[in-house]
């Protein structure tokens, strides 16, 4: 009789955004919504800054769909572009569908906040800058949400969500 090993908890959704601005507001109840509506969430709330990425690297990989939740201070995040590059690479692959969340954001306001972003990202080697502008043309232009207002209902998302898990 052979031994059943235990499942190892899958992230049916990796939810990618600017920690220092969203993490307590925004993100904490779109996680909510997504946990009452049965939807298996990765928020990294424990990857300790200047660690290897290979962790959440394996989580984007694991996952079923990736929400990019763009906003202000997004792009001064090297963690945040990398994961989006990552994402991308996977999407590329098949492996894995994006959907961009536009927090009081325009999808035309981003290029110019990448580009905004160089003097804080100055010492990262062109050939990254480029894997990064290549991986943020790519996800923005993807069907997305834009938010403006302060309330937000979260039902949609999630029955969007649903049909891709």
């Amino acid at each position: 009789m052979a031994v059943q090993e235990p499942l190892v908890p899958h992230h049916q959704v990796f939810l990618n955004f600017r920690g220092v601005e969203l993490r307590y507001g925004f993100v904490s109840y779109l996680e909510t919504a997504l946990k009452i509506a049965a939807i298996n969430v990765f928020v990294d709330k424990h990857e300790m800054r200047g660690e290897d990425e290979s962790s959440l690297f394996r989580r984007i990989e694991g996952s079923k769909i990736a929400l990019v939740v763009f906003s202000r201070r997004y792009m001064e995040s090297k963690w945040c572009l990398n994961e989006l590059a990552k994402i991308k690479e996977c999407v590329d692959e098949k492996k894995l569908v994006a959907i961009p969340i536009f927090y009081k954001v325009k999808p035309s306001e981003l290029e110019k906040l990448f580009y905004d972003a160089r003097e804080i990202h100055s010492n990262v080697q062109t050939h990254i800058m480029e894997k990064w502008k290549v991986a943020l043309e790519c996800i923005k232009s993807t069907m997305g949400l834009i938010l403006k207002e302060q309330r937000y209902c979260f039902g949609s998302l999630c029955l969007k969500m649903c049909h891709f898990l």
